[in-house]
């Protein structure tokens, strides 16, 4: 439960802590409120042992996030109502040597307010995986690190973007730097962001990009230092903790973590989320047994993601998809770990999951990777729903942003544009929500990982050669555990595509035989739950209490509700949108 609000004016406590509260489910007593010529500030309580907020007699500081510390050990990790790493943080930045790309891992946003300058620095991550947003108001600054907090105390809950909602509903993320509300934008990342409150200005200065330099010659040497990564970043953790837990599946990414942690001498628990006992929880008990841990199966009741939706939604913010927060409604269990590792964004980061491919490609599993020769942002970004100028806004919007990433990358730039920032990608919400909840590490999220996904071509992504180079050592203990998909990752896609085509055959061929029943993998059935009833009573619930200033945007979503030509996620993301419209409207009647 880690976000903050600053503003160079004096914002009111209870505005402040009514913000503060809106997207948690649960009360919380520790929230520091401060203020004085330097402006206001509002904190929630940081789950990551360490970094409760630090100030002199000159300075405060804040740390969001639980970063890794490259530059000394990383003791405090295990000490409750500690400030000892946001101290060591301030130290090194005042003493002129900090290096906010290598000296901080993984996520993280730093505030450090001076109250005798009057000048505030902001500090973004290397892809903004914890992202800032901003909202400028007559020579006035607000930033805050959850973009609904931001609109309640700037007045704005009721002042969406229809053109970014109509973004969401299409494409599951707001182009950067757009955010669902006018007036408030998304901060650079890797960026320090100075704001002088005298002197009534911004300044930003970037210390890191992702220039397309294909630095790494050799992919067996760059595997090497990928797996060096990997093993330094874990042991910065497992050095100093005792009670550890994973997420478990059926795939590679958590086989590798899984491989990472096998030698370390402790008990460790693997968890997994299914709607029952499948062939995904059958292959995720054998995996947990071959690496030493201990299997934990959490079942989910069929209207699960339903039923939490709206609490999700709360958590992760607007602009973002709620149902990646898959362990919502089970964090209780893994707040008593001191680390609860994943392996979010490898398949992103490592295996070219954001390179546009060949229809065949996507369609059929076992088909080498081909990246699509043209790809055009806006090729298919079609609807008949919303009006022709929030379209061709939209598609202006996305090809500024191709533009802002062609400047860093020009043969991959399609990629990019789905990574840099973070929040272009549907996935991220799945850490928005767990670094809220529990002391959650990705290491597929360090540094040196983005780096070399940065500065390596494409071509060793595609068809996972450069992840399976990396990871097979991790994945000799399961070599003979079949993938969820019907693969054995220890294997190169060369020999796999054989055994992916005979298992992709045998599957469909019992699907229809009626051999094969039920869901088999890790995700709900989301064409079964929206076809629910519960499902369109919801919708229609919202509908009822909705209430727009713009009637034509909304007979726009009237048209959306037929879901004659849109997909699954565009109709859970059309649902969230509801929610959300009509919870800030009727919010706003209220007040």
């Amino acid at each position: 439960m880690s976000d903050f609000i600053y503003s160079t004016k004096i914002i009111d406590k209870r505005c402040m802590r009514k913000a503060l509260l809106s997207i948690y489910e649960e009360k919380l007593s520790l929230i520091t409120y401060l203020k004085g010529t330097w402006g206001s500030l509002g904190i929630t309580k940081n789950i990551y042992n360490g970094y409760d907020p630090y100030e002199t007699a000159q300075y405060i500081v804040v740390v969001i996030g639980g970063p890794l510390l490259t530059f000394k050990e990383n003791e405090f990790i295990q000490d409750e109502n500690s400030n000892a790493g946001t101290k060591a943080i301030f130290e090194r930045w005042t003493a002129g040597e900090m290096k906010w790309d290598e000296d901080l891992n993984g996520p993280f946003s730093v505030l450090i307010i001076d109250k005798e300058m009057l000048e505030v620095i902001c500090v973004t991550d290397i892809m903004s995986f914890i992202p800032i947003y901003e909202h400028y108001n007559y020579d006035d600054y607000t930033i805050s690190s959850h973009v609904d907090m931001l609109s309640i105390v700037e007045n704005k809950s009721s002042h969406f973007d229809e053109v970014s909602l109509a973004d969401f509903i299409l494409n599951g993320t707001v182009t950067y730097p757009y955010t669902m509300f006018k007036d408030i934008y998304q901060i650079q990342p890797a960026s320090r962001r100075i704001y002088s409150h005298s002197k009534k200005k911004v300044k930003v200065e970037s210390y890191w990009r992702p220039y397309e330099t294909n630095e790494y010659s050799n992919i067996k040497k760059t595997a090497n230092f990928l797996r060096e990564s990997l093993n330094t970043y874990i042991s910065l953790i497992t050095s100093q903790t005792t009670n550890i837990a994973q997420f478990l599946s059926g795939g590679e990414d958590s086989r590798t973590i899984s491989g990472l942690l096998k030698n370390i001498e402790r008990e460790r628990d693997a968890y997994i989320y299914l709607d029952n006992m499948n062939r995904e929880g059958k292959i995720g008990r054998k995996i947990a047994k071959r690496y030493n841990a201990n299997f934990k199966l959490t079942t989910r009741e069929e209207m699960h993601y339903l039923n939490v939706m709206e609490k999700c939604i709360d958590l992760v913010g607007s602009g973002a998809e709620y149902h990646h927060a898959h362990t919502y409604g089970f964090h209780e269990k893994l707040k008593k770990y001191d680390a609860v590792f994943g392996g979010l964004f490898s398949d992103a980061l490592l295996k070219g999951a954001r390179i546009k491919k060949t229809k065949l490609t996507k369609k059929f599993i076992f088909l080498p990777n081909r990246k699509e020769k043209v790809n055009l942002i806006n090729n298919n970004l079609n609807s008949s729903s919303f009006s022709k100028d929030i379209m061709d806004n939209l598609k202006a919007r996305r090809i500024r942003h191709l533009k802002f990433i062609k400047e860093y990358r020009k043969e991959s730039a399609e990629e990019w544009f789905e990574l840099w920032p973070s929040s272009m990608n549907r996935n991220i919400p799945n850490l928005h929500a767990n670094r809220r909840l529990f002391k959650s590490y990705e290491p597929f999220l360090s540094n040196e990982i983005v780096k070399v996904s940065a500065g390596t071509p494409q071509r060793w992504k595609l068809n996972r050669k450069l992840f399976h180079k990396t990871s097979k050592p991790y994945l000799t203990s399961s070599k003979w555990i079949l993938h969820g998909d019907g693969w054995y990752p220890y294997f190169s896609f060369r020999l796999n595509s054989f055994i992916s085509f005979f298992t992709w055959a045998y599957r469909q061929t019992g699907k229809r035989l009626g051999l094969i029943r039920g869901n088999q993998g890790s995700w709900a059935r989301w064409k079964h739950l929206i076809n629910n009833p519960q499902w369109d009573q919801q919708v229609n619930d919202y509908f009822s209490d909705l209430t727009l200033t713009n009637e034509k945007f909304k007979d726009d979503l009237k048209k959306f509700a037929s879901r004659e030509k849109y997909s699954v996620l565009q109709y859970i993301a059309f649902t969230q949108v509801l929610y959300q419209l009509q919870k800030r409207y009727k919010n706003e009647e209220k007040s």
